[in-house]
């Protein structure tokens, strides 16, 4: 582990940077339709219950990385093997990130740079701050989390001032009953983005501040989760369902349509700065946490070790898909089939067997006292 210790701000800033990376990219909760923004309300409540189970495990054990506790808990080569798991979970996340960010950027801003360009200048920014240690990234992120708020209040007034939010069109509220609603929760929003922070618990060592920190953490879910649910609301408002159903960033085309008086509009650039920081913390923590897993893992320095799996996601965001829609069919499956078992079935378990080792360990404490 490093030496470096974080503030239950910076964790927050990190979280909620995470959180946001490309949630804000795709439609979140459209298969709810007008009620998409209630889905990811219910997303955020499932989102915040799973926190509190992976936050469990941080407090049993605030001293160790999870490779570590796996292999306390299951067994040397039981742990070891979900230790790699997670290694190679987070990896496929980080380059499915990045393949996102080079997307976004290719499509908005950069459409005669080739893709592996982008993704390679994108990378090689991700490796210099983690070469720089955790603490680097946290300070960033501390920063550049004020700079997205005040984007976001800037793109909000600018929507509002336009004239072209029609708040009719996410009515009538929950016209098809709450089975749509539950069934996008089931399917996305539970997951995506809410329980991805199973991955902060390689960061979470390094708190200064075990309470505060998990407290910053929950506040983060919750404040993350109504920014999401806001931005839903606004979106549908604006393009309606069908148009944002079928668009590929229906962010960036809702503000693409704000203007003041044909004089002030454009503002395309403030989205992609917002998404693109996003999407590079994305990357940087589900990198991190690979790195860092793996490091713990095979008994290998952080800083020797992060180069090359830096090549192997780079060069794995180029070839995972040939086309965006396959890159988001992929991603579907990949969602609906694996990622439960990473965010769902492998914590509780880990959590079941967290509360048998200190039951186990206070009963052997209490022996030796009488």
């Amino acid at each position: 582990m490093e030496n470096t210790k974080l503030s239950p701000l910076q964790l927050f800033a990190l979280l909620v940077l995470f959180q946001l990376g490309t949630a804000l990219v795709v439609n979140l909760g459209m298969e709810a339709r007008e009620d998409a923004w209630i889905a990811v309300l219910c997303g955020m409540l499932i989102g915040c219950l799973l926190y509190m189970g992976y936050a469990y495990l941080y407090i049993t054990f605030p001293d160790k990385l999870p490779t570590q506790y796996m292999r306390l808990l299951l067994g040397k080569y039981l742990g070891g093997i979900i230790g790699l798991a997670y290694i190679l979970f987070y990896m496929n996340k980080s380059s499915r990130d990045l393949l996102d960010g080079g997307l976004l950027v290719f499509v908005s801003t950069l459409k005669e740079t080739p893709l592996f360009i982008i993704n390679t200048v994108m990378m090689l920014a991700v490796v210099y701050v983690l070469h720089k240690g955790i603490e680097v990234l946290a300070r960033t992120a501390f920063i550049l989390l004020w700079i997205v708020f005040v984007i976001g209040i800037v793109i909000l007034f600018m929507l509002l001032f336009s004239g072209i939010i029609d708040f009719t069109r996410i009515l009538p509220v929950l016209s098809d009953g709450f089975k749509p609603v539950l069934k996008s929760v089931y399917r996305q929003n539970y997951q995506f983005p809410f329980a991805e922070i199973i991955c902060i618990t390689m960061v979470m060592p390094y708190l200064n501040n075990k309470k505060a920190g998990v407290r910053a953490g929950l506040i983060s879910v919750l404040l993350s989760g109504m920014i999401l649910s806001g931005t839903a609301v606004i979106t549908i408002s604006i393009l309606g369902v069908d148009i944002a159903e079928r668009s590929i960033f229906p962010l960036l085309t809702m503000v693409g349509k704000a203007s003041i008086a044909d004089f002030i509009q454009r503002l395309d650039i403030l989205v992609v700065m917002v998404l693109i920081i996003g999407d590079f913390f994305k990357i940087a923590i589900y990198f991190y946490a690979a790195v860092i897993g793996a490091s713990d893992l095979f008994k290998i320095p952080y800083r020797k070790i992060l180069y090359p799996l830096a090549l192997i996601v780079l060069f794995t965001s180029i070839t995972i898909s040939r086309t965006y829609s396959e890159h988001v069919k992929k991603g579907g499956d990949v969602l609906y089939i694996m990622d439960p078992l990473f965010y769902v079935i492998l914590p509780a378990g880990l959590v079941i067997a967290a509360l048998i080792y200190r039951f186990r360990t206070r009963r052997k404490s209490g022996t030796r006292i009488s």
